[in-house]
């Protein structure tokens, strides 16, 4: 039997400072990254086997611990309809814990379909072409070697990375916002960190080998690029920072404006540890688990949107949504943005 938590309805009756994020309380203190939506469909995925799951575009909310998952974190997600999800549970395969679960009843029971036993897998991020009804595993390298997954239904088979680059030593990807990996029509990009220098790895089409790109950003032991976002099929950005060192940041955001070929230094941004990175016209979006800031990218101002907890954020509809540690979700209106940057003179 699916262990319930309170059903929670959120009624919007709290005003808003402008700028400033609206906690919303829920029944349980386990610790969120994944968060993902689709159309009103929200869904979110965290320790303890938990999931969180919005129908109505964030007004009521169920959260449920699922069986025999109880030791797992889901830190990634994909919503293939109303219906069927995956959760993604990132941790070492020779723990049990390197393992993909789906539903078919929009939560109500889950099974796995893909998992890891032998040792060497950590899984970081799962991405979904909604075009194509195909989708992408990324892990963790296994002895220096890009590792993915193809995967289509529930039919997950390794990616022929033979003519891939070589990673350095130590270079991984983060498990942290479920954006390590990115799919904009065929060009897949991955970032990551933990090596000497930063890396943005890519493959710009299926006939394409895979190539990198070489930064002189200096990254390390739990350091470097933790997400990398799109505004279209050309403009990307790329952010990270320590996650042992949430208000300082010495991982400059790094932007291209030709779909990922070339990239850029971003000078004058926050000083913070930044692990998701979104567009929300006409802003970028970037939070951590200590604070979040809005850039305007005609104005090319910042603003700061107050203290935040939150690991991963979304867009849905005029609204963004952020999760983090300890139960900790909110939502902050694009509105309340907007009037930040209107007091400018």
């Amino acid at each position: 039997m699916m262990k319930k938590y309170i059903l929670i309805c959120y009624i919007g009756i709290i005003s808003q400072s402008f700028g400033q994020w609206i906690p919303i309380d829920i029944p349980t203190k386990s610790s969120f990254r994944a968060l993902k939506s689709l159309g009103n469909e929200i869904w979110t995925g965290g320790t303890q086997g938990t999931f969180g799951h919005s129908s109505d575009a964030g007004k009521t909310w169920k959260f449920m611990q699922i069986p025999g998952a109880e030791k797992l974190d889901f830190r990634d997600l994909v919503i293939l309809n109303k219906q069927e999800v995956l959760l993604m549970s990132a941790g070492l395969s020779e723990e049990g814990k390197a393992s993909i679960w789906r539903t078919l009843d929009a939560g109500e029971n889950w099974k796995i379909v893909f998992e890891k036993k032998e040792p060497g897998y950590f899984f970081d991020c799962i991405q979904w072409d909604y075009n194509k009804k195909e989708g992408w595993l990324l892990a963790d390298p296994v002895k220096q070697k890009l590792t993915l997954f193809h995967f289509k239904g529930e039919n997950f088979t390794p990616v022929n990375v033979e003519k891939a680059p070589m990673l350095q030593v130590n270079e991984a990807f983060f498990a942290a916002s479920g954006s390590s990996l990115i799919l904009q029509k065929d060009n897949l990009l991955l970032v990551g960190g933990g090596a000497p220098l930063a890396r943005i790895y890519q493959k710009k089409d299926l006939n394409s080998d895979w190539r990198f790109i070489e930064t002189s950003v200096k990254t390390g032991e739990a350091k470097g690029y933790f997400s990398i976002g799109t505004k279209d099929l050309k403009n990307y950005w790329a952010v990270g920072g320590d996650y042992r060192k949430l208000n300082e940041n010495n991982i400059p955001i790094l932007t291209s404006k030709d779909s990922g070929d070339s990239w850029q230094v971003l000078t004058n941004t926050p000083n913070f540890y930044m692990e998701k990175v979104i567009w929300a016209k006409p802003y970028w979006l970037v939070s951590g688990p200590s604070q979040s800031a809005a850039y305007h990218e005609k104005k090319k101002q910042w603003k700061n949107i107050g203290p935040s907890s939150y690991h991963n954020i979304i867009q849905v509809g005029k609204e963004i949504y952020g999760i983090g540690a300890k139960g900790q979700l909110g939502k902050i209106s694009l509105s309340s943005i907007d009037v930040l940057f209107l007091t400018e003179k």
